[in-house]
């Protein structure tokens, strides 16, 4: 696909959005109108006057922070953003009212322009910010951090070999036993992380073809993945 292509379907996609959210705002107006009693044409005009200003002047915020972390950075000459990327970002952090998820979303545009951002960026990412929570992001921060401590962020392929205990994973993110079940489960259900698996000292089997027992832990251990490093590198750094 060319890249105006994708401008073209990016242009398509952020249409239906707006389309979406036109039809969600008139069917609103008409409720407001019916209970307040005016025109829902003049009902309808504020609310998207004001809809457009909270967008607006959520977009004006994630400018200046933004141009904050590249300038914290010492970056000044930017790489261009693929639209494909760009415009959803946009279409997502002007409607984000929690600050931790915001902050996802400036940082991952502030990576894929800075030049000497060399970790992969991925388009998946968008649906992953998207899908997970403030406390979920904290937890994968926090996995991250213990890595990083470590300097065991790379090889990805040897990740499997460092895990989390349920119990310390909690006490560290501050989770309850039903948070941490949610958290864990939806961040295994992106990939972002995985069941710690043991293997045994006792072999199944005969000769070569004999295996090793392996115990898997469930949400009770949990690994990150090489997709949930390259997620925080993206979205958090």
């Amino acid at each position: 696909m060319t890249e105006t292509e994708e401008i073209a379907k990016a242009i398509q996609e952020t249409a239906k959005v707006a389309q979406r959210g036109m039809e969600i705002t008139e069917k609103a107006a008409g409720f407001f109108a019916k209970v307040l009693g005016g025109a829902p044409d003049e009902v309808a005009a504020m609310v998207i006057d004001k809809l457009r200003f909270v967008r607006w002047k959520r977009l004006m915020r994630m400018s200046d922070e933004v141009d904050q972390i590249l300038s914290e950075r010492g970056i000044g000459r930017t790489r261009s953003v693929p639209p494909k990327l760009a415009l959803p970002i946009f279409e997502d952090a002007s409607l984000e009212e929690e600050p931790d998820i915001q902050n996802l979303w400036n940082h991952l545009l502030a990576n894929a322009m800075d030049r000497n951002f060399n970790s992969e960026i991925r388009y998946g990412f968008i649906d992953m910010i998207r899908a997970i929570t403030a406390r979920e992001a904290q937890l994968l921060s926090q996995m991250y951090s213990d890595l990083e401590k470590n300097s065991v962020t790379r090889p990805l392929s040897d990740l499997s070999q460092h895990y989390w205990d349920k119990e310390e994973l909690m006490e560290k993110v501050s989770l309850s036993a039903d948070e941490y079940v949610v958290a864990a489960n939806n961040l295994m259900r992106m990939q972002l992380v995985s069941a710690a698996i043991f293997k045994g000292g006792i072999s199944i089997g005969v000769g070569q073809g004999s295996d090793k027992l392996t115990v898997y832990k469930g949400i009770d251990a949990i690994t990150m993945t090489g997709l949930g490093v390259l997620f925080v590198e993206a979205c958090t750094k």
